[in-house]
């Protein structure tokens, strides 16, 4: 009977996986197409509009766009995580301060690994000198279009608390979506940028749930349950 059950656990869990793969799969091809059909349609004439918009929105969304940056999210997780493992003995919240430390930082590292690799011209220098395309290999600010770094860090951000907190998973979102439509409007970056960064950032939370299963519950567990152990 034992056994039985034990097969039956690991015949679930093998499905589970197997549509899990086939999802994150189906995902990639849709952003890849989505990616594709921005970048010659819809790019370049959302830039142009966004350029023309008003200093007043764009001092509202220079704020917004502050909660893309990475730093106070992998230093607080990191204060968090060592406030919670060293002094106050609290695993599963030390665990979730890693696990969001590690999301942040693995898809920061993934986002520099492609913006070096296809060195994707801003839309500074497409305003500036008609430059649009990919430089490849090249480094500069000018030259790290793609993906948009802020959009990676707030979706890693936001789908990390989505596993902790899911009730709170809309909120979350909203800040994800209102930075990533800042970037767009300051003309930082194109559409299809905002669009890579926030399938490497989700994408990352995925997959570092997926490769250390049930170290990082949404539940309370046993402390035997801890990565940390």
């Amino acid at each position: 009977m034992v056994e039985i059950n034990w097969q039956s656990r690991a015949i679930s869990r093998k499905k589970k996986t197997s549509v899990t793969d086939c999802a994150l799969v189906t995902c990639f091809a849709v952003t890849l197409l989505l990616i594709f059909l921005f970048y010659h349609f819809v790019d370049i004439p959302v830039a142009i509009f966004c350029k023309q918009l008003d200093q007043n929105i764009l001092n509202v969304f220079e704020w917004i766009t502050m909660f893309g940056i990475s730093t106070w999210y992998l230093v607080t997780s990191l204060f968090l995580f060592a406030i919670f493992h060293f002094y106050l003995k609290n695993r599963i919240n030390a665990n979730r301060a890693l696990f969001i430390f590690l999301a942040v930082a693995l898809s920061g590292i993934v986002a520099n690994l492609v913006k070096l690799t296809f060195a994707r011209y801003r839309p500074k220098l497409f305003f500036d000198k008609g430059l649009y395309g990919f430089g490849f290999f090249n480094v500069g600010y000018e030259n790290n279009s793609f993906p948009s770094g802020h959009v990676v860090t707030i979706f890693s951000l936001a789908a990390a608390m989505s596993l902790f907190w899911p009730k709170y998973r809309v909120y979350f979102f909203v800040v994800a979506f209102a930075v990533a439509l800042s970037r767009i409007v300051l003309t930082s970056h194109f559409v299809s940028d905002v669009i890579a960064g926030a399938f490497i950032g989700a994408l990352t939370v995925l997959l570092l749930k997926k490769y250390i299963p049930d170290r990082f519950s949404t539940q309370e567990k046993p402390a035997e349950d801890s990565l940390l152990k």
